[in-house]
């Protein structure tokens, strides 16, 4: 049983659990993002401890840690390019030095938690993506109308996290339509590397 909130908000329920009533469901969404890129990301520094050093392609890596997805792995390499090397041709990562120095110094808990944000936010009321240069509601209706800023195509973190939204959204974004803003950025970074270097 949940009780009623005027406000609109989170209401608690009688086991502890809350119900989302504000149109949270991107907020809920983000925090289960969270939790699942930091449960990879210990699951991936524990295979790297393994064989410190050793680059792993991340098919063998989806391989090693059960559940896992290798687009999802990615993601969160890209996220933490303070723990993870991804290689020049993005199929295979290994653990910095200086990552593999920390944990076993301060512990994988440490190393998993996430680290300081690079900008803040300039309004405390609006949210910042973990990039900075968009806010994440931003994106998400850009991303719904196909109709997002060359800039957020062109920069790699702002699509690492077009690509985390993407994959967080409700209703989900249509083939079609993410097919078209893909063709889109390969355009405009081809355009921006004429002779692809």
């Amino acid at each position: 049983m949940s009780k009623s909130n005027r406000s609109g908000g989170e209401c608690p329920q009688e086991d502890g659990r809350s119900e989302d009533r504000g149109g949270g469901g991107l907020t809920a969404a983000i925090t289960d993002w969270d939790r699942l890129a930091t449960r990879m990301i210990r699951e991936m520094i524990g295979r790297f401890l393994r064989g410190p050093g050793e680059f792993l392609t991340f098919g063998q890596l989806a391989f090693r840690i059960p559940g896992a997805d290798k687009q999802v792995l990615h993601l969160v390499a890209d996220s933490r390019p303070d723990l993870f090397t991804v290689a020049r041709n993005g199929r295979a990562l290994k653990l910095h030095t200086n990552a593999v120095q920390k944990i076993l110094r301060d512990g994988i808990e440490a190393a998993a938690a996430e680290p300081p944000p690079r900008l803040a936010a300039t309004n405390g009321r609006e949210a910042r993506t973990r990039c900075g240069h968009f806010a994440q509601q931003e994106l998400l209706a850009d991303l719904q109308r196909c109709s997002l800023p060359a800039e957020a195509l062109t920069r790699n973190c702002c699509w690492s996290e077009i690509c985390r939204i993407r994959a967080m959204s409700q209703p989900p974004i249509d083939a079609e339509s993410w097919r078209e803003i893909c063709a889109r950025r390969g355009y405009l970074l081809a355009r921006q590397n004429p002779r692809g270097f």
